[in-house]
């Protein structure tokens, strides 16, 4: 399912969803909920007493029930998934970082290289006089 057809069912503006409004954004029963919840694959909230989950919530949701139904996992297979692709998002951010500060160094060593090397034509011509 693509952003944009989450996006369809839910209200952006909306901030939380009962248990109800979640399974029917999502597609699926409030058993199936309970259940994700249950296994701390989705994890609620309390607003004023009630129970519901955020806008990131039933994403994920979303993403667990495509998984179940459409490719036939259950759901200690998802819980693997959803842990190796949140390790895997977080090492690429770690990479990113990293290719950043390697970029930054890789700047400073050429603009010192660039110094060392005027330094030396300067000091060449001084010998030669």
């Amino acid at each position: 399912m693509t952003e944009s057809m989450i996006d369809i069912q839910l209200d952006s503006r909306q901030s939380f969803y009962t248990v109800s409004m979640t399974a029917m954004a999502a597609r699926v029963s409030t058993s199936f909920v309970n259940e994700c919840e249950r296994e701390n694959l989705i994890q609620a909230k309390v607003l004023e007493g009630r129970k519901g989950y955020d806008h990131s919530m039933v994403r994920r949701l979303i993403r667990i029930r495509h998984f179940h139904e459409d490719l036939g996992f259950d759901l200690q297979a998802i819980d693997f998934i959803l842990c190796l692709r949140t390790r895997l998002i977080d090492l690429q951010k770690r990479l990113d970082e990293m290719e950043t500060r390697m970029r930054v160094r890789e700047m400073g060593l050429l603009d010192e290289i660039q110094t060392l090397k005027k330094r030396l034509e300067q000091d060449s011509r001084w010998q030669n006089r």
